[in-house]
């Protein structure tokens, strides 16, 4: 046990040296506004602050490999990561907005299941705050909140994350209040047609969602790989339905183009890498499926 702690803190360790190497190396347009001493080691560690919370959110902590894996998807895949090496404050702001997500997401399902009677208005401040500064993922997770809301309506005023979602659902509606129109859902099939084609187009591009699909697939190929799909349904059931509404308001992009692709490739990017899990858990010697059943 005290092995797998040191191999994991070394390899935030080495994530965090990683970043801060190829942030000095690379070529930077213009001049520094920061100084690199301070902009440098600052952007290295709010990039291993989302690894860590990306992998403690969807459970890929357990071995270095898995580590190396979340790190290198949201290295290459994660919206915005082109912001990363910009060196400067967009750098860190991008990356602070990156982190509240995972922070909000493994907060809400560790405490689903405490009844705290204390922090509620902090709980729905977070929701609302979240919801309304993420424009991309708003919608979507709105929708898989309020269905997994709906799945435990007995039980849902007795959970300690009633504030959270309550939160999220006020900024997902100012998101549409402070656009001055709402958008345009009527039947119009050349425009949905349109849109999808245009849509998809651009996540082609993006290759996350390519890769996403072709895993998927590939696991319905087997009987293992079906019980996986199944597993990781069961588990990570926030994900999935987020993932299948994002992609369901794809044709009628409420909220643009630009951030229904962005709210695809982050769920996306999230699912991939729970695929990913399953893999290296069953054929690289981590616990495997039987053992996490």
């Amino acid at each position: 046990m005290a092995y797998h702690r040191i191999m994991r803190t070394l390899t935030y360790l080495l994530i965090f040296l990683f970043v801060c190497l190829m942030l000095a190396l690379m070529p930077k347009a213009g001049s520094y506004v920061w100084d690199p001493r301070i902009i440098v080691p600052a952007t290295a560690a709010m990039f291993t602050l989302l690894v860590w919370l990306v992998a403690r959110f969807i459970d890929t902590d357990r071995t270095v490999l898995e580590l190396t894996i979340t790190a290198s998807f949201i290295l290459l895949f994660a919206p915005g990561a082109s912001l990363f090496f910009a060196r400067d404050e967009s750098a860190i702001l991008e990356l602070g907005s990156q982190c509240i997500v995972p922070f909000f997401l493994t907060q809400y399902t560790r405490i689903s299941r405490k009844n705290f009677k204390i922090a509620y208005a902090l709980m729905l401040l977070m929701g609302i705050f979240c919801s309304f500064t993420h424009d991309g993922i708003t919608l979507p997770l709105c929708l898989a909140f309020l269905l997994m809301a709906w799945q435990r309506r007995s039980e849902f005023f007795r959970l300690a994350c009633w504030p959270m979602v309550a939160g999220w659902l006020i900024g997902t509606i100012l998101q549409f209040a402070t656009r001055g129109h709402l958008p345009d859902l009527r039947p119009d099939l050349v425009g949905l047609t349109n849109r999808t084609a245009l849509v998809l187009g651009l996540l082609w591009d993006t290759k996350v969602f390519v890769l996403s699909l072709g895993l998927t697939l590939w696991f319905t190929t087997t009987h293992w790989g079906r019980r996986q799909l199944l597993f990781a349904f069961r588990r990570h059931r926030l994900i999935t339905y987020s993932l299948v509404f994002a992609l369901s308001i794809v044709p009628f992009a409420p909220l643009g183009i630009e951030n229904a692709v962005t709210g695809v490739c982050f769920f996306a990017m999230l699912w991939a890498m729970i695929l990913f899990k399953g893999i290296e858990r069953r054929y690289l010697g981590a616990r495997g499926m039987k053992n996490e059943e």
